[in-house]
């Protein structure tokens, strides 16, 4: 379940909100309460929320105040604003700086059901690149040091950022580092002491690993965001690579 934090001066709507059974059909759960935006961005930089949920009343809470700060913050949590007044201009505002939606009081169930589908789009995404990141950390932090070896480690690093999403073939890699792929398969292995596709299956599988560890993702969800073909293949690759089953990561 994604967790929700709702910032607002009041304690109707949180019940109100929390009487909503889309929240649950979305995969959402609200967690906590605060009339503090300070207060909010601190516990998304904890990692305690995924999501904002801002009921905006420009007395009290100030949406486009708290989306700025979010930004100042480095933090920039998808946040859904529900606004008590009805303002195009503090809409636009809102939206440039990022909120996920914008909606008006009284916040039809069908409208939050889209917001909150669209937050889980943005969510997932903000999740999927942090473990990536993590993964091609660890990956590279594996690599033997050499005479040469950083500018070799930043070239590598350019091309898994570069093709982030998408799967990468050897001749992909050896055409970013300017080789044919022969010369390049040859480089490789001789720099790493494993070939690059064994290299990138390790990667991938460490990948794997952290989005099935988030309990964010099923199994074949995960087998579907890394292209294979089908979650039983998926399955056979993990525990060739790694030892294991990946229902072992699972929460």
């Amino acid at each position: 379940m994604y967790r929700v934090a709702v910032v607002d001066s009041s304690n109707f709507d949180l019940r109100h909100y929390n009487s909503m059974p889309v929240f649950a059909e979305c995969g959402f759960e609200i967690v906590s309460h605060t009339s503090d935006p300070e207060k909010a961005l601190a516990a998304a930089a904890a990692q305690e929320c995924d999501m904002l949920l801002c009921i905006n009343r420009p007395s009290a809470v100030f949406a486009a105040e708290l989306l700025k700060r979010s930004s100042r913050s480095g933090c920039n949590i998808p946040t859904v604003v529900i606004s008590r007044v009805n303002a195009s201009g503090d809409m636009r505002e809102c939206f440039l700086l990022g909120a996920v939606d914008y909606l008006t009081e009284p916040a039809l169930e069908e409208d939050v059901r889209a917001a909150l589908l669209r937050a889980a789009k943005v969510i997932g995404k903000k999740l999927m690149s942090t473990e990536y990141s993590k993964a091609m950390k660890q990956a590279l932090s594996t690599l033997p040091v050499t005479p040469g070896s950083e500018m070799f480690t930043e070239k590598l690093r350019e091309l898994l950022i570069k093709t982030q999403g998408s799967a990468i073939t050897v001749e992909a890699a050896a055409d970013h580092f300017g080789f044919n792929p022969d010369y390049f398969g040859r480089y490789f292995k001789a720099r790493v002491g494993i070939s690059f596709s064994e290299f990138y299956k390790r990667l991938t599988m460490d990948y794997a690993k952290l989005l099935l560890a988030s309990g964010h993702y099923k199994v074949n969800e995960v087998s579907d965001m890394l292209g294979f073909a089908s979650p039983d293949y998926f399955t056979r690759v993990f525990r060739k690579i790694t030892g294991e089953l990946p229902s072992h990561y699972k929460k």
